[in-house]
């Protein structure tokens, strides 16, 4: 077992990581599982959007048609911007988390619990924290990108990219346009 640097005598475990491989790998994972569902993300759109009669169809067909009439790059609609903006939210993501989980186990470490006490609570804190700072940059880029995998369909509006609509959302409703769907509103 490891434990935190700078502590004589801690228990506290801590896990030492080689951050470059850690970011590199994950940030290596996360987008090849990004570029294989995207697809499903875009489909899934559509379907929300739909009419009613479109939305009857099948995810199946929904995804025929856009082959049919964009071919394999309309269903990657929108995704540059997601890239973008996912690497540095997923890097925020684990930062906060990883430096997190350690500032709790430092706070908890007085308490004397158990330590599958303090790695439930601290994993717990951090994963929040990690969560919530990663969304502060990914939910813009969400709605971004759904803006784009929507444009022209249906009598949705057009964009010329990301930053058109990054733009034009910002003109329309302010920075909080850029959060639309962040917390639940009646």
């Amino acid at each position: 077992m490891i434990y935190l640097k700078g502590n004589k005598g801690s228990t506290t475990p801590c896990v030492e990581l080689d951050k470059t491989k850690f970011y590199v790998v994950g940030a290596g994972l996360f987008t090849g599982i990004t570029v294989a569902l995207y697809p499903v993300s875009v489909v899934k759109t559509r379907l929300q959007v739909a009419s009613k009669d479109i939305a009857e169809r099948s995810a199946f067909s929904v995804a025929k048609s856009i082959l049919k009439t964009d071919g394999v790059p309309g269903l990657y609609r929108g995704f540059g911007t997601v890239i973008t903006g996912a690497v540095p939210a997923r890097i925020i993501f684990l930062t906060a988390l990883e430096t997190t989980k350690i500032a709790a186990f430092r706070m908890l470490e007085p308490l004397k619990w158990s330590e599958p006490s303090q790695a439930a609570i601290a994993n717990g804190i951090a994963g929040m924290v990690g969560s919530l700072s990663a969304q502060a940059v990914f939910v813009p880029v969400d709605v971004v990108s759904q803006k784009l995998m929507v444009q022209g369909y249906s009598g949705y509006a057009t964009y010329n990219g990301g930053l058109d609509v990054f733009r034009k959302v910002v003109k329309a409703d302010g920075v909080r346009g850029l959060y639309r769907g962040l917390v639940y509103q009646q």
